[in-house]
């Protein structure tokens, strides 16, 4: 298997490395639909590389985001690099910041990705950022995790570290998915949780299965943050998870 590591990792141009605990690594090794352990290693490898260049033409292409040496992304919710190690090479120039809750992922990122860490919190008011601090935040299925009682004050966490004229990107597991899980009973406030995770290492109360509906997404956008959903494409990401664009239109 190192072999193909090493030559799925060359064929995207990134690092080779891969930690031992990157728990979509072994995700993606376990999955059923995968007849070769080669095919899943160059699905992780593609699949990275393809949100990355995903995230990259919405910023450059479609949101006009300038592509400096001053202007900068924080990936939040990054895990062991899976994106990351992509992000770095389609984001050039711009200043990466990756966040995770665990420190083993923020020291693997820095030492084999070259790319500066923040440790997350498992509360969003503890997370030690300042407000303002980047031009765009990327949560890539992380809201697709957090129960109601956090998920409106993770929106505004993050929200509050974009700099005005900047952009709030996240995804989430909407009506696609909603389908996909057997339509599941969805209370009326448009939020449903399962105390279900593969990342055991987490308590699942504070990180399990979330589907929002658009309605409830529009709703918090409105009532916390008093801005508008610039953009939705349902089922945008990996054909199932739906992506927001949020602008912060403050005034600084």
């Amino acid at each position: 298997m190192k072999d193909d590591i090493v030559r799925y990792a060359d064929e995207t141009g990134v690092a080779s490395a891969v930690h031992p605990d990157d728990l979509i690594f072994r995700f993606v090794l376990a999955y059923p639909g995968f007849r070769t352990r080669e095919q899943a290693v160059k699905y992780y490898f593609h699949d990275g590389a393809n949100s990355a260049k995903k995230l990259a033409d919405l910023l450059f292409s479609q949101l006009g985001v300038k592509r400096g040496a001053d202007t900068s992304l924080l990936e939040f919710a990054s895990g062991y690099g899976c994106v990351t190690r992509h992000l770095s090479r389609e984001l050039a120039p711009v200043k990466l910041v990756s966040c995770d809750i665990h420190a083993a992922a923020c020291t693997f990122i820095e030492s084999a990705l070259g790319v500066d860490t923040i440790r997350s919190a498992t509360k969003p008011e503890d997370l030690g950022i300042e407000n303002g601090s980047f031009d765009a935040v990327f949560a890539l299925s992380f809201f697709s995790h957090m129960p109601e009682r956090t998920w409106g004050r993770w929106l505004k966490t993050l929200f509050d570290k974009v700099k005005p004229g900047g952009y709030l990107i996240f995804t989430t597991h909407g009506m696609t998915t909603w389908e996909n899980l057997g339509k599941p009973a969805m209370p009326e406030s448009g939020i449903w949780f399962a105390p279900s995770s593969e990342q055991k290492d987490l308590d699942v109360a504070d990180y399990g299965s979330t589907i929002v509906t658009p309605e409830y997404v529009t709703r918090a956008v409105g009532d916390i943050l008093h801005q508008s959903v610039l953009r939705l494409d349902k089922a945008d990401w990996w054909g199932h998870q739906d992506l927001y664009v949020v602008r912060n239109l403050r005034s600084s």
